[in-house]
This record gives C-alpha cells, structure tokens and sequence, in this order.
C-alpha cells in the first residue's frame, strides 16, 4: 500500500499513521470509511481535469475572433444607421436647393417653358419624373440637377398668377433615398422639397 500511494504521488509517512491506528485499536486493517482524503491517492480523472482547467485558463486562442463576433452586430447597425441618417439629410438639402433654384429661374423669366410646354394661361403646371427625357428649356430640368443619383424624384412646377408666384416641388420615396434602411425607420415616408418665389415681370 505504501508503495501504491507513493507511485500516485503521496508519501510514505503518510500513508503509515492511518495503518498504525487501526492496529491499536484492534483492526487488522484500516477501515475504508477511515481513509482520509489526504491519504487517497490522487486519481487519474481528477489529475486530467486540472490538467485541463490549467490549459484552458493558459489558451488565447480565439479570443480575438470572440471579442468581434460580439461587437460586430452593434457596430454594423451603428454604421449602417449613421449611413441612412446621413444620406436623408443630403438627399433633402439637395431637393430644397434644387427646388429653390428651378423657381427662381422661372420667377425672373429666364426659363419661359415646362415639360408639358410654354407658359401659358391654360398650362400652368406640371409633373414629371426626373429623368433624361428633360431638356435644359424646362423647368423641371434644373429641378433634376444635382440630385442623388441613388433615388428616383418627381418634380411638380406651378406658375400661380393670383399671387403671383412659382411653386416647385420635389418628393422621393424616403426609404429609397435612405440607401440602407435597416431598421424600416423610412419605410412608407416620402421626402418633399418645396420653394415658392414671389413671381418678377408679366405673369402669362
């Protein structure tokens, strides 16, 4: 038994005074609820599981790749949103000066003409979709100007004589002009840029 214990790391005195004090008081041997846990020998499972408690600790392996996955869901919808908020503004300020720009040309009697034809009593007003159908004689052509290019507007122009004044008028699906609207914030909204200038000279 000495010889047992001191192979599974334990030492012979021990292993001795346990025996001893089952002599005296009349056993042969040591009982086995006697045994302490000191005198145990250590066993192969318990040597592993610390073994293997000690390496886990040790390993770093993955912890990078853990930390990412972790913070990478809250950082690509912090991203993603900054991207569409940022991109609603821009589109709106471009409609608000392009809108301003395309009224103030009709208002002073630089452009004379819509897409539907010249301004008249009985053509007043228009609405078309930007695109390259427009010509550089139309209102609705520098309404178009400098938009992004990611969203497709709608341009109304409106030569009111009662006032007398221009009205012009852009709008744009709000999701589309958000790029990336993850969390359906613009779904279902329109943008809408307006400008009314006080109309110069003969009104038609």
């Amino acid at each position: 038994m000495i010889r047992s214990e001191q192979r599974c790391g334990a030492t012979a005195a021990t292993a001795e005074w346990p025996e001893r004090a089952a002599r005296l008081i009349g056993f042969s041997r040591m009982p086995r609820w006697h045994v302490s846990a000191q005198a145990r020998p250590p066993g192969r499972c318990n040597g592993a599981i610390r073994r293997f408690g000690h390496g886990l600790r040790r390993c770093r392996r993955g912890v990078a790749a853990l930390e990412f996955a972790i913070l990478a869901t809250p950082l690509m919808l912090l991203i993603f949103g900054f991207i569409s908020i940022s991109s609603i503004f821009y589109t709106m300020s471009a409609m608000q000066n392009a809108a301003q720009y395309a009224a103030s040309l009709v208002a002073t009697g630089q452009i004379t003409s819509l897409s539907t034809g010249p301004i008249t009593t009985t053509n007043t007003t228009a609405t078309v979709k930007c695109g390259s159908t427009l010509t550089a004689t139309e209102a609705e052509y520098y309404a178009c100007t400098d938009l992004p290019g990611w969203a497709s507007f709608t341009v109304t122009t409106t030569e009111n004589c009662a006032t007398p004044s221009v009205a012009v008028s852009l709008s744009v699906d709000a999701s589309a002009a958000a790029i990336v609207d993850m969390f359906q914030m613009f779904t279902g909204k329109t943008l809408v840029g307006n400008a009314v200038v006080m109309k110069e000279g003969q009104c038609p």
